[in-house]
């Protein structure tokens, strides 16, 4: 679950065990003992000695980290203190945010509108649209994706961020946006 990368615009990615990820923007590469340009280890371990320029990625030179130097990787990463703003509840809340508004959207497109406005206008009271009734299924869904979120938010806000379950744990108390019976 750790992650450090480094970029060759002077990014540098942080993801601790716990799931906490950070990024610093525009900063020198970290002292990690050994020589590279562009470093990535998390679902790839390998450095880029020479950064090519106009080089896609999957087009430069990698090579494989070498066990000493994940073994420094994974103690800077250890000894890495996020900026004083990040937190873990602060990005499960982003995240959980995020999903919620992808299962709107969803939930939105498959009864045929286009968005929330046209959700809402066309399941107001006393609304002659001839969709009112999917209008209304999608602001029901609305209302519960909400309810859910807050009680989500509630939880993780009131749990010690080390004990904290994985941010999966939390989205799987979403329902999945239902299909329109009219396709």
């Amino acid at each position: 679950m750790n992650m450090l990368i480094y970029c060759e615009n002077g990014h540098l990615t942080i993801r601790k065990p716990n799931g906490l990820e950070w990024r610093h923007d525009n900063v020198d590469k970290p002292n990690l003992g050994f020589e590279y340009d562009v470093l990535i280890y998390d679902d790839i371990e390998v450095k880029i000695m020479e950064w090519k320029d106009n080089v896609q990625f999957d087009e430069q030179e990698k090579i494989a980290l070498t066990d000493v130097e994940l073994d420094a990787i994974e103690n800077y990463i250890e000894n890495s203190v996020p900026p004083s703003d990040v937190t873990l509840s602060n990005q499960y809340s982003q995240q959980i945010n995020d999903v919620g508004r992808n299962y709107l959207d969803q939930q939105i497109e498959s009864y045929g509108f286009e968005s929330l406005v046209d959700v809402m206008a066309a399941g107001r009271d006393g609304s002659n649209h001839p969709l009112r009734s999917d209008a209304r299924r999608v602001l029901e869904y609305y209302d519960v994706l909400w309810n859910i979120y807050v009680n989500v938010m509630n939880d993780v806000k009131s749990t010690r961020e080390d004990l904290l379950p994985d941010v999966e744990e939390y989205i799987n108390r979403f329902p999945t946006p239902q299909k329109s019976l009219i396709e």
